[in-house]
């Protein structure tokens, strides 16, 4: 009885773990192909540049 127990816990386990593995790389596979079908451009966007203005927070 305990050695039946054990295998059937071990087993348990092991199906879980592996479901859980092959779920992640499913999970990530999915992401994967979305944006490799989707490539973003990039001089599409603008760049953002940061530029000095005139503005001074100061209170001078």
């Amino acid at each position: 009885m305990p050695l039946i127990l054990c295998f059937t816990v071990v087993a348990s386990v092991g199906i879980g773990v592996i479901s859980a593995y092959v779920a992640v790389l499913g999970i990530l596979q999915a992401c994967g192909r979305a944006s490799q079908r989707q490539p973003r451009p990039a001089e599409a966007r603008p760049r953002l540049v940061l530029v000095p203005t005139q503005n001074h927070a100061g209170g001078d």
